[in-house]
Order: structure tokens, then sequence, then C-alpha cells
């Protein structure tokens, strides 16, 4: 059974500082991280690395060995991720009617 869980960390005062979408499926043993963002006020203050360690643990914790993202090869995040141990295992195109 899937499950998706939203994952966020609040700064002192309560404000949602970071987010997260978790999507579990421990009967493939797999789990994907869905838009993991930071609130621009509060870039650089680790929030998002929370919330990263926090969506690795609990797929680990459920069972899931595979655990995955997307990041566009063109956009900073995908250095943040690989620094986190991420690496890139395939590639993938879209393409758009105009």
């Amino acid at each position: 059974m899937e499950t998706v869980r939203f994952l966020g960390a609040r700064t002192e005062e309560g404000e949602v500082a970071a987010w997260a979408d978790l999507c579990l499926d421990p009967v493939t043993g797999a789990a994907q991280i869905e838009d993991l963002m930071t609130s621009e006020a509060h870039l650089g203050r680790g929030s998002a690395g929370a919330v990263l360690a926090t969506a690795l643990r609990l797929a680990a914790d459920r069972g899931c060995g595979v655990r995955f993202l997307t990041a566009d090869a063109a956009d900073w995040p995908r250095h943040w991720y690989e620094r986190r141990g991420f690496a890139v295992v395939g590639r993938s195109h879209c393409f758009e009617r105009g």
C-alpha cells in the first residue's frame, strides 16, 4: 500500500521553513521524495537538510531500500543532493507542445 506523507521543518516561532512530500511503497521497497522546498526567508539555515534527513530515515524505517528523487540536471539543487549522497542513475526528457 502506498502512503504519502507531508514533512515540514518549523522555525522556533512555528512558521514552516521547509517541506516535502514523501511517497512510500513498502510493497515494492521504494520511496520518492517530491517537491522539497525552502521558504525564501529561511534559505541556508539547514531546514531542507533536516526535512531530507527525516524523509530518508522514515523511508528506511518502512523498509524502502530504494530512495530517490528527481532533479533538473541544469539546476543547482542537483549538486546539493549529490553532497547528501544521491547519484544520477538515469535521465528523462519531456517535450511539450507550445
